[in-house]
């Protein structure tokens, strides 16, 4: 008889076991899903707030556009604040490549931003600038930029739907 409960202790306690690993790995899989929402969000927000800043200073706006069509039509001091811009903007285009790398970003979410973050470099400034920069991002990075474009037709950018440089 003690064996009997005994045997059947022991699937119980087995039985408990195997619960226990699917409640675990049903946690994980949540975990999981919230953890890239939550990347996502980071990496929209970063984007944005960059967006949002130039937007907001019509100097910035031209000095971006015309920067991006063409490098030396800026001044001295407008070429520092095109790098810094192009710096900032291309650093979290960065980001967004290593979560997609890092599978935080899914393949259907980052076909739009691998088409954005060449429209954004495709202009002959954004391109001379990139040539002269690139040595300061990884080298995964610098692959996706310097390898073919995405499929499919790439956005507009603002950059290229701005007036001439002033």
């Amino acid at each position: 008889m003690l064996d009997v409960l005994g045997n059947l202790g022991d699937f119980i306690g087995g039985i408990g076991v195997i619960v226990t690993l699917i409640y675990l790995a049903v946690q994980i899989r949540q975990n999981t899903k919230s953890m890239r929402a939550e990347c996502y969000q980071a990496v929209v927000a970063s984007i944005s707030d960059w967006s949002r800043e130039v937007g907001r200073d019509p100097e910035s706006s031209r000095i971006m556009a015309a920067g991006s069509r063409e490098i030396g039509c800026l001044s001295a001091g407008e070429r520092g604040q095109f790098d810094l811009l192009m710096a900032s903007f291309v650093r979290n285009c960065e980001n967004i490549h290593y979560q997609f790398l890092r599978g935080a970003i899914e393949e259907s979410t980052w076909s739009g931003w691998a088409r954005r973050i060449h429209s954004i470099l495709d202009p002959p400034g954004a391109k001379e600038w990139w040539r002269i920069q690139e040595s300061a991002y990884s080298p995964e990075f610098r692959r996706f930029v310097n390898g073919e474009k995405p499929p499919g037709e790439l956005p507009e950018s603002f950059l290229r739907r701005s007036g001439p440089a002033s």
